[in-house]
This record gives structure tokens, sequence and C-alpha cells, in this order.
């Protein structure tokens, strides 16, 4: 299943030529997964909660293919790669959307931890529903 959320690039996330910062590509990849997860019924703040589970970055990668800009609408995607027993791992591709341009690629491997940092296994629950919505 891909997910897609649209966003407008704020003047807060460019530089003084109106670029979007390399930094923040992986901001926009982080909002759409997160509307990805509300999406599923099961928020980010939810899953801390009920399963004692957070889901911090072990690797994050980003390709850069054409520089967004201040106003730019862009549409963020966001899919499922890999559910293993302790990590998740989605890829997201960006577009902007007024050429259908593609603006970044790359993917953020998550791994579930415990609030002392522990590594777990992900909640059967929360692997179930990720399973449903891999590629």
């Amino acid at each position: 299943m891909v997910f897609v959320s649209i966003f407008r690039i704020r003047w807060v996330d460019t530089d003084v030529a109106g670029v979007m910062h390399f930094s923040n590509y992986l901001r926009y990849f982080e909002a759409c997964e997160q509307e990805f997860y509300d999406s599923l019924g099961m928020s980010l703040n939810e899953i801390l909660e009920k399963h004692g589970i957070m889901l911090p970055r072990v690797e994050a990668h980003c390709e850069y293919k054409a520089p967004c800009r201040f106003d730019d609408l862009i549409e963020v995607a966001v899919e499922v790669r890999e559910v293993t027993s302790k990590t998740v791992t989605l890829d997201f591709k960006m577009h902007r959307k007024r050429e259908d341009k593609l603006a970044a690629e790359g993917y953020v491997k998550c791994v579930a931890v415990d609030r002392m940092w522990k590594v777990l296994e992900l909640p059967p629950a929360v692997a179930k529903i990720l399973r449903e919505n891999t590629v």
C-alpha cells in the first residue's frame, strides 16, 4: 500500500535562495510517516502508550533528485518495505506536484525499543498491521 501526503514548503524550511535545506527532506518524510501511522489507526503516541515502544531511526538515506523551493506543493509517498521481528523499513518518494518531478527518494529503518532504549520485538498487533501494508 502506498500512502500519500501533500505539503507546502514553508519559508522556514528554505535557505536565503528559497531552496529547501537538505535536512528538511527527511523532516517531510517523517511528517508523512506520522500521517501514515495515524491512517492505520495507531498513532506513534498510541504505540508508545499502548505497547510501550518507540521506533527510533537506526538508518536514514535520502537521494536528492531536484530542488524543492519555497511555496512548492510536494507529494510525499511512503511504503512499508520490510517488517522484521524488531525493525520496520519505510521507503519514501517526494514529488514536486506542479511539474510531477521526482525531488527525492529514500528510506528509514526503525527499531523497536522500550523507554529505556532496550531493543524489543515489535508487538504482534503492530507488526501485523504493518505487514498487511507491505509492498
